[in-house]
């Protein structure tokens, strides 16, 4: 007959196996896998992937299936050849990173004004020679980087970008940014723009925009 001790050693042993036999691979997982690397990988469970990384996977085109990964929060395709970003990928509205750079973008969609969530944009490294205004809806970005591209204008509403602390823009040919830069004038800390044909007229004009900014020139 088994005392209290020993039944309660063996309800602990008996715990310890089952739970050993889990995280070894043997039994069922603890966890349920939110990142993947490739689409086949994030096509077994769509719902639960949050983090989806093609980088140097050198796909051509966008994948469509992409847009069925509901709760994804952060989509890396760099080096990916994308060329155009479909409008569907506003439907992704848990996004806050999305990685574009060196995708060969000559457009970015308008839709991506509408990832509400989206603190962290990359665009360097493409072809751009416009963005769209609707980049001045992004009220939570903190970090945009469109370096090396072919932007000569900048549209009206980025200025007025409210979390915007960091700011990368060398490598364009811009001659001015936006004359309203009072939304960034709250919050951005680092402004990049070396290898853009400013004036210095205007280098002065945005460095009294922004007193609390750093603008590397």
């Amino acid at each position: 007959m088994m005392n209290g001790i020993t039944r309660r050693a063996l309800y602990t042993g008996s715990l310890l196996l089952i739970v050993g036999l889990g995280l070894s691979g043997c039994g069922p997982s603890l966890q349920t896998p939110v990142r993947a690397t490739t689409m086949a990988e994030a096509m077994v469970s769509p719902n639960s992937i949050q983090t989806l990384d093609l980088f140097y996977r050198r796909l051509a085109g966008f994948p469509s299936d992409i847009l069925k990964l509901k709760n994804l929060e952060q989509l890396t395709l760099r080096t990916c050849t994308i060329e155009n970003l479909p409008d569907g990928i506003a439907t992704l509205s848990h996004l806050s990173r999305l990685d574009l750079g060196q995708t060969a973008l000559t457009n970015l969609t308008p839709a991506v004004g509408q990832l509400s969530n989206l603190t962290h944009l990359w665009l360097n490294d493409n072809t751009l020679a416009t963005l769209p205004s609707e980049l001045g809806h992004l009220a939570n970005l903190v970090y945009l980087n469109a370096d090396r591209n072919q932007l000569s204008r900048l549209p009206p509403d980025l200025g007025l970008l409210p979390a915007l602390k960091w700011l990368r823009l060398n490598n364009n040919q811009l001659t001015s940014l936006p004359p309203d830069l009072s939304g960034l004038a709250k919050s951005l800390k680092v402004l990049y723009l070396m290898g853009n044909p400013i004036p210095d007229d205007e280098l002065d004009r945005i460095r009294k925009a922004l007193p609390n900014c750093r603008v590397i020139y």
